[in-house]
């Protein structure tokens, strides 16, 4: 969250590069899906020098004389209400000086707005070629400047000939703004070079056709998710012209064109020239520039990889004529703010589904990403809000990311402890089982249940280990114990522990057997098979012969993890436990290999038991009821 939180107040040069081209993605996705139907805008038109005209006019640059029918023809002839040129005359012309007169009378007459282009880094060589002309007058609206300068620094120009840039004539930059994947989004509208301001050439027209000297900049907002503007106000102070400008200056295209086709009229320069009778522009904009192989005038936009620079120009100034169906994109100057409550909104929503699992994360997590997706979407295209889409995506994906991989460890250390405290006692795909387990139920902890516990005992093993070696006594437990546990557990009991001689084991838990009586007495039938057969293939070469003697009781018990903090063990304990441990004493007075208590008698069928009444024992004060096992 903090590291969310900083990105989205940082200044995006400063931002990770691939999320910053992922951003640049959801922008141009954004645009292209909200792009309207193509249609040829009415109002301009695009004076194309491109590869037909310098077919039948000549190779670039053409002559000056050429260039003032040019533009003479446009005025006068077409009578266009507004011309800028795309076009810089940066080179003295071996033509004579008549012919630069008679370019500079045609601009001079005609006024159409020069351009000049402004060097806006500092890591080339600085350029000042040519001369600037006139710029524009900057105002602060209420008389109130911006806190920082937000208009960009210019660190170098080419510009027209002092020759063609009479007091008269306007100029306006064409300098891209280019994106660190090359395409042109932005640029900024207002460039400063020494003291004198410079807006763009789409914004000079425009002022020059309204009769405006100066642009006024307003910090004011409207509401909280508005921005600054820049505005052209008439001779009574109305606003002829309001364009959204970022807290950084710069102001998003309102592109129009799709892949392959342009939204403005296009005409080879050759026409003009020509003045085609089937050319009509009266009354219309007219932006002079070159698509023409060679002329290195091409620049990528989010709809366009090879969109001719003019046309940039043209989508700018598309918006300023016609701002009821083009409108530009507001970038909010609350958004670090509106994206930093969007976070805390969003992880809010994911912490609460985090409570009912994280099934439900992996749920809303979904949920939520196309729910911002779309409302980012609606943003755009209802509102003209530019609102970034990355830092929600990010927090959402990132919350998912670690509440899985979060959960998945937490699964794995579940199953190694599960592993690790049943391994000794449950068979293995009992053991997987539990581990394995989704529910929640916590296994170790202590509660009372309905049990069977049985108690096995070597007979005379105490007396005999006291003739033998430690490794003999050592090898016949391993046998013996390896045996019997494996039938324990082919019946579903828990081995609890053993007890030198003797082996402890339990049914019933960790998982719930509704038979554990019956299951435990077919494991003590088992054992006693097991231990005959052991006699005949193990011991009986050894002199030995084992006899066990195993007690059984069925009741209420107390199981879990139980113990201290140095030392604990899975294991049960109460009453039945100690009559079961009395049950398996009484073997060697009955003469019986099984004997069970009477709970677990009754659990039974009675063709299975034989009772043999009330009996005494050592280690209880009372007598209890036993059955022997047939």
């Amino acid at each position: 969250m903090l590291v969310l939180g900083a990105y989205v107040v940082v200044p995006p040069a400063l931002r990770p590069t691939m999320l910053t081209h992922l951003e640049y993605l959801a922008y141009d996705w954004r645009m292209q899906l909200a792009s309207p139907s193509l249609t040829t805008n009415p109002l301009i038109a695009v004076i194309d020098i491109d590869n037909e005209s310098l077919e039948k006019v000549g190779r670039w640059p053409w002559s000056r004389e050429k260039f003032a029918e040019l533009v003479t023809n446009l005025k006068q002839h077409h009578e266009v209400i507004g011309m800028g040129l795309d076009v810089l005359f940066v080179d003295e012309a071996c033509q004579g000086t008549q012919a630069d007169q008679t370019l500079s009378d045609a601009l001079s007459e005609n006024l159409p707005v020069m351009a000049v282009s402004f060097q806006v880094g500092d890591d080339e060589a600085l350029l000042r070629s040519g001369e600037l002309g006139k710029g524009v007058t900057l105002s602060w609206a209420n008389g109130i400047p911006p806190r920082s300068p937000w208009w960009g620094q210019a660190y170098g120009y080419v510009g027209n000939l002092g020759g063609f840039l009479s007091p008269n004539v306007t100029t306006g930059h064409i300098s891209p703004q280019r994106d660190l994947d090359g395409k042109v989004r932005r640029l900024k509208p207002i460039y400063q070079w020494g003291q004198a301001y410079y807006d763009t050439l789409a914004l000079a027209v425009m002022r020059q056709a309204q009769g405006v000297n100066d642009v006024e900049w307003d910090g004011q907002l409207a509401h909280w998710l508005d921005s600054p503007h820049l505005r052209i106000k008439g001779a009574e102070g109305q606003a002829l012209l309001s364009i959204p400008i970022s807290k950084d200056g710069d102001v998003l295209i309102p592109y129009s064109n799709d892949k392959t086709n342009s939204a403005y009229e296009r005409i080879s320069a050759y026409r003009i020239l020509e003045k085609d009778p089937s050319v009509d522009l009266w009354g219309k904009f007219v932006l002079i520039g070159s698509s023409a192989t060679g002329q290195a005038d091409v620049v990528a936009s989010p709809l366009r990889s090879g969109l001719p620079g003019v046309e940039v120009h043209a989508a700018m100034l598309a918006a300023m004529l016609d701002q009821q169906n083009i409108a530009f994109k507001v970038q909010p100057a609350n958004e670090p703010w509106l994206q930093l409550a969007l976070l805390f909104i969003i992880l809010v929503i994911l912490w609460l589904a985090r409570w009912s699992g994280v099934w439900l994360v992996l749920v809303v997590g979904p949920v939520l990403l196309v729910t911002w997706g779309v409302s980012n979407y609606l943003l755009w295209t209802q509102f003209q809000l530019a609102v970034e889409v990355l830092p929600p995506v990010l927090l959402i994906i990132m919350v998912m990311a670690y509440l899985v991989i979060g959960d998945l460890l937490d699964i794995n250390a579940r199953h190694q402890h599960v592993r690790k405290m049943f391994g000794y006692y449950l068979p293995a795909p009992v053991v997987q089982r539990l581990a394995n387990d989704r529910s929640g139920v916590d296994w170790l902890k202590a509660e009372r249940k309905d049990m069977t516990v049985l108690f096995a005992d070597i007979q005379g093993f105490t007396t005999m280990a006291d003739t033998m070696s430690p490794e003999a006594v050592a090898s016949i437990t391993w046998e013996l114990f390896s045996g019997l546990t494996e039938v324990i557990h082919q019946h579903g009991g828990t081995v609890d522990k053993y007890m030198g001689d003797a082996v402890m084991a339990f049914w019933g838990a960790p998982l719930h057997d509704n038979d554990h009586a019956l299951h435990a007495v077919e494991a003590a039938k088992m054992m006693q098979l097991a231990v005959q057969r052991m006699n005949q293939a193990i011991f009986a070469e050894k002199n030995i012969q084992i006899r066990l003697g195993i007690g059984i009781n069925t009741g209420s018990m107390l199981v879990g993890n139980l113990g201290s903090a140095q030392r604990h063990a899975y294991t049960v304990m109460g009453a039945v436990v100690n009559t079961a441990s009395a049950v398996q004493q009484l073997t060697r007075a009955y003469d019986c290999d099984i004997l069970v208590g009477e709970e677990t008698a009754q659990r039974l069928l009675p063709e299975m038991v034989v009772d043999l009444g009330a009996a005494d024992s050592k280690k209880l004060l009372h007598k209890i009821n036993i059955y022997a096992v047939r």
